[in-house]
């Protein structure tokens, strides 16, 4: 599984580096634009999968390595959210970040591990949202404690009742989120679990079926 995915990474990064060039030459017609516009926003999803498959394989294999570092937990929220603004804009979504109103002690993570979990979060808050829908990420410190506590909220379809429980096992997808967005593998919760987990923290949810759904974690 690795294998392949490497195999396949490598040309859809050729591909999505084509579309992007394409966008930036600013003498091509509006429409062939527009297909560059399609054309990049399917290879960012076509490469998001691929890499849950190998964020998936290498967790099973005991090598999805990680490097902790002491840093600033809000600012690297805050360009989380800002890289988010694009996708969120092809979906015709909002995504706001809350910072706490007392800054934040230095807090020790890694930032490319946490970024792929809220990545996963944020991507899914976008994808199963409505058109006007908003997403907004939170922080806080936790009182008496070192952990500080996140969480992701959208506006959209929410999750159905007897699909809370199986949400962040492998290959799992709710029925009404599979009717709303066809693409997607399963992975991301899954993963966003583990990496939670690796960092001492936990993960839960809280879904009012078309009510929106609130990812929080530690």
């Amino acid at each position: 599984l690795v294998v392949a995915a490497h195999n396949l990474r490598t040309p859809l990064t050729a591909v999505h580096w084509a579309f992007e060039g394409l966008k930036k030459d600013l003498s091509i017609r509006p429409e062939s634009m527009e297909l560059a516009s399609t054309g990049l926003l399917a290879t960012n999803q076509l490469l998001k999968i691929v890499d849950d498959l190998l964020a998936a394989a290498k967790l099973e294999e005991g090598k999805f390595g990680y490097e902790f570092f002491e840093g600033d937990l809000i600012g690297f929220l805050d360009h989380i959210c800002t890289e988010a603004q694009a996708i969120a804009a092809a979906y015709n979504v909002k995504v706001y970040f809350q910072a706490p109103s007392s800054p934040l002690p230095v807090m020790r993570f890694d930032p490319e591990k946490l970024g792929t979990a809220m990545a996963n979060l944020i991507d899914n808050a976008i994808k199963y949202n409505v058109s006007n829908g908003t997403v907004t990420i939170k922080a806080q410190q936790l009182a008496d404690s070192p952990y500080a506590l996140i969480s992701v909220a959208d506006t959209g379809v929410g999750i159905q009742p007897e699909a809370l429980k199986k949400l962040f096992t492998k290959f799992f997808r709710a029925e009404n989120v599979v009717k709303f967005a066809t693409e997607g593998t399963g992975l991301g919760l899954y993963i966003a679990r583990n990496i939670i987990q690796r960092h001492g923290g936990k993960i839960w949810v809280e879904s009012p079926l078309n009510r929106g759904t609130t990812f929080y974690f530690t």
